[in-house]
């Protein structure tokens, strides 16, 4: 059973009040004085409600897996009913000069709140693909959000809520990365987020009918 471990990020609304005041004034013939710049504030768009099931690179970059559907069920293989396996996963129109390739799978059911399960780097960007529960030469895994090593078998018992999206994300580097393996999960994942020039995703769920 995975612990429950959050990144949290507040929103505070500012401008509704001043807004209302500023109605009910209008009409009482004084000028209304120009707004300071910290009265003002930018409008944020509301976090999705689930991760998007595929996302292509700026420039065309694709990553997919023969093992299952975007947004669709996980095989058993890598669920907690299987073998303890990675799926496997294709690439390709990676950037030029690309000069590593890193994946991680996150817990994207909360947006605002992902959990880091599972990250390998070290990939051969020529290879094309990383075949299921392999683990090539020069590659590397490090631990995840629970200080765990390697591959989880993410299990839907572990979680809440009866469903889970779990989002794989490929990393172009534009050099090697200086990532130790068995690195803590959030050092690896800021190492990839900060020399990565392209990244694309694919969706996998853990449901009920999933093993």
């Amino acid at each position: 059973m995975f612990p429950v471990c959050l990144r949290r990020s507040v929103l505070v609304p500012v401008l509704g009040f001043v807004l209302v005041v500023a109605s009910g004034c209008a009409n009482d013939g004084k000028e209304l004085a120009a707004a300071k710049p910290w009265q003002t504030t930018t409008t944020r768009p509301l976090p999705p409600t689930s991760a998007p099931d595929q996302e292509v690179g700026i420039d065309g970059m694709t990553f997919t897996s023969p093992d299952f559907v975007a947004g669709g069920d996980a095989p058993v293989s890598a669920t907690c009913a299987g073998a303890n396996l990675h799926p496997g996963f294709e690439w390709a129109n990676l950037p030029e000069g690309t000069a590593e390739l890193g994946i991680t799978l996150s817990d994207q059911t909360d947006p605002e709140n992902p959990l880091l399960l599972w990250l390998m780097a070290g990939l051969n960007p020529a290879a094309g693909e990383l075949l299921q529960g392999d683990l090539p030469g020069g590659s590397f895994e490090t631990l995840n959000d629970y200080g765990q090593p390697g591959w989880g078998n993410p299990c839907l018992e572990s979680f809440q809520n009866g469903r889970r999206d779990l989002q794989f994300r490929l990393y172009a580097l534009d050099r090697p990365s200086e990532i130790a393996p068995g690195a803590p999960g959030n050092t690896a994942w800021d190492e990839l987020a900060a020399r990565s020039v392209d990244s694309a995703t694919v969706l996998m769920r853990i449901t009920s009918n999933s093993g």
